[in-house]
């Protein structure tokens, strides 16, 4: 049935509309998540909407894709898998809708080139990395026209992409930018592409002096665990250093409501590994955790959740991966 409805959709059928191209997905992704059915199946149906247009649909459809790749890439083969799933999904609509933003342009249409962009950027398709590397190169030289170079909405994409893909100087740029932006929005946007862009152990290592460091405003530490949560490479690491600098988190955000639990939650909320619930057990067994008690406990529910659906539907995943050719 999956399939006929999928023909349907790839076909651009006007009987079926955005609100049942978007209920659609939703529906199989509940199914998935609860376990009444596998996550190769919602796979089986979203590569029937590489045709798709509208951007309330995409906008749907990558949030559940990102939440798969972040949860299922347990190895570097199936990471490397979803990614290329991902690049041939956009391919075509990447190629279509391009960097620039013209003068008056459908504000639905700029939303879409933003989330398009940002998946081409993280699954690696190349044309799009070029022109990301290309872009960021012109918008980091002095004088720049920055908002010519890149428009605001596809900025954190291009920051990501040329710290992925390079070393210490792209990463020493975007660390300079967010130190002479004057504006909270693009600091906020700089911490976040820092922490989910950056990789190799010394770099990261720098992070985490810099992120508590007084370059940061304790009220935006949050903002680099955000980026950090969705590094495949580095939340491991990240979660490791939270725990060592516990008491450090403790002394700065005790009477902070809020702040210690998100220290706990934000860093391992796309995690999908039984090994860290046991971790979080164990780490907090000797502590005062009346603070954030109930933080803890949703991001122990979080983790069993996710580990359980990983368990059951990985290997099937990969399976189908590799039997589509990805």
């Amino acid at each position: 049935a999956i399939r006929q409805i999928g023909q349907a959709i790839l076909a651009g059928h006007a009987d079926i509309g955005v609100a049942d191209r978007a209920g659609l997905l939703a529906d199989q992704s509940s199914l998935a998540t609860s376990g009444h059915s596998g996550v190769d199946r919602l796979l089986d149906l979203i590569q029937y909407y590489k045709n798709e247009k509208a951007y309330v649909v995409w906008d749907l459809l990558l949030a559940k894709l990102d939440n798969i790749t972040q949860l299922f890439s347990v190895n570097d083969r199936a990471h490397r898998a979803i990614q290329h799933f991902q690049r041939k999904l956009v391919h075509n609509l990447v190629q279509e809708l391009g960097w620039e933003f013209p003068e008056g342009e459908d504000h639905l249409t700029s939303l879409l080139r933003g989330v398009i962009v940002s998946c081409a950027g993280r699954s690696r398709h190349e044309e799009t990395v070029k022109e990301a590397q290309r872009r960021f190169a012109l918008f980091m030289q002095e004088g720049a026209d920055q908002t010519k170079a890149l428009h605001p909405t596809i900025r954190r994409t291009a920051f990501e992409v040329a710290m992925s893909h390079g070393g210490v100087k792209e990463f020493e740029q975007v660390m300079n930018y967010y130190k002479t932006t004057p504006k909270q929005d693009q600091q906020v946007m700089a911490l976040v592409a820092i922490g989910s862009a950056v990789h190799g152990d010394e770099l990261v290592q720098r992070v985490f002096e810099f992120a508590l460091s007084d370059d940061v405003r304790p009220q935006d530490f949050p903002y680099i665990l955000s980026g950090l949560s969705t590094n495949i490479g580095a939340r491991h690491a990240a979660w490791r250093w939270i725990k060592a600098n516990w008491q450090t988190v403790v002394d700065r955000y005790t009477g902070n409501m809020g702040m210690l639990g998100y220290c706990i939650k934000i860093p391992i909320n796309k995690m999908a590994d039984p090994a860290v619930l046991k971790d979080l057990e164990e780490f907090f067994a000797d502590k005062d955790t009346k603070d954030f008690e109930r933080d803890l406990e949703q991001a122990k529910e979080g983790l069993r959740i996710r580990s359980k659906w990983v368990a059951r539907d990985g290997a099937a995943l990969e399976s189908w991966l590799v039997e589509q050719g990805y």
